[in-house]
């Protein structure tokens, strides 16, 4: 059997098999039914335009799915070398890109099943407005190269460092610094710093497509430079779990 698919399938099963993994599915369930309800019943945010809300499930969807990413990926290589099972993985033919090609494997199954779980939420609070078939692909392209992103961040850190809670700390502290545009939201972002911040963080980029896409209902041919942004975090944090795998060290 093929190495990586091997990994994959493993950690693939531990995600959406096992009862341990299948709890963030249900607390996944949870935190998109009460946003959902939250939006369609407080009377404020009831009166919001269709598109923002719309607008706002999406980057949710994308924060938790990056947030599941780094959980990951942070105990990806660390936790295996504290489980006892990462000189076993070594001694065998495997090579670095195969073990990191697995070990995502298995965190894009897990983002898959996120996105079409989020789905049902995201048609039941748009499925009155505009563009929300434009907010599904867009979700599927933007969402996928920033969450995937993440995890190889925070693989990469994973094997740099010999402790997942190093690892899991550092990453959640990245996570949390690239994700707050979703707090502060466009028009707190106009400053010279909050401009320079938005054109190179990925997670900006994603938001700032979102806003453009659905509220805005520009073509695809504007997000060019966002799409970049989001292509080039994903191959840097490729190349960077690629190089920490390659030089580590039991």
């Amino acid at each position: 059997m093929n190495p990586v698919w091997w990994i994959a399938r493993k950690e693939s099963g531990e995600i959406l098999v096992s009862g341990r993994g299948l709890a963030w599915l249900f607390a996944l369930s949870l935190v998109m039914s009460v946003l959902s309800l939250l939006l369609v019943s407080n009377t404020e945010l009831s009166l919001l335009d269709n598109a923002q809300v719309v607008y706002m499930v999406m980057g949710t969807i994308t924060a938790l799915g990056a947030l599941f990413a780094v959980v990951l990926g942070a105990d990806a290589v660390a936790g295996e070398r504290e489980r006892g099972s990462l000189m076993p993985l070594l001694l065998t033919s495997v090579t670095p890109s195969e073990i990191v090609s697995g070990k995502m494997g298995g965190q894009a199954a897990g983002w898959t099943v996120m996105y079409l779980l989020g789905l049902p939420y995201l048609w039941a609070v748009g499925s009155s407005g505009q563009n929300l078939l434009q907010a599904i692909a867009y979700l599927a392209l933007f969402g996928t190269l920033t969450v995937l992103g993440f995890g190889f961040f925070a693989l990469g850190l994973s094997a740099r460092f010999r402790s997942v809670r190093t690892a899991l700390l550092t990453s959640l502290i990245a996570w949390m610094l690239l994700a707050s545009p979703l707090l502060l939201g466009p028009g707190l972002r106009q400053s010279a710093v909050g401009k320079w911040f938005d054109a190179v963080n990925p997670f900006s980029a994603s938001l700032n497509a979102f806003d453009s896409v659905v509220i805005d209902s520009q073509p695809f041919a504007v997000q060019a430079g966002r799409l970049a942004v989001a292509l080039a975090w994903l191959v840097l944090t490729a190349w960077y779990a690629m190089r920490s795998v390659r030089k580590l060290e039991l």
